[in-house]
């Protein structure tokens, strides 16, 4: 549990993350219906630099239960190479990270 409970978390702080992203994204919407751009800009530079955090915490997160779970974690029927494999070049489709953050 040790290891796996900051991996919960995290998760917990991007789900709580994303439903207040989701509120503020009806915001835009219903003031880009009125002409105003302003909460647009700001979820846009929020958004790529939670990108640049989240997609780091959740490649991290998934190395550490693929580690932990031993040889398991490196078999087929695990899944846990095919998730890892998937996942793995998301962090970096825009560039370095440090970049975005």
């Amino acid at each position: 549990m040790f290891k796996f409970g900051p991996l919960l978390a995290e998760m917990y702080v991007m789900w709580v993350v994303g439903v207040k992203l989701h509120g503020l994204r009806n915001i835009m919407n219903e003031e880009i219906k009125q002409g105003k751009f302003g909460t647009l800009d700001m979820l846009h530079h929020f958004t790529s630099g939670l990108k640049s955090l989240f997609s780091t915490m959740a490649y991290d997160g998934i190395e550490i239960v693929r580690v932990n779970c031993g040889a398991a974690g490196y078999s087929v029927w695990s899944l846990l190479p095919e998730i890892w494999s998937s996942y793995s070049p998301v962090p970096i489709y825009e560039g370095d990270n440090t970049v975005m953050a």
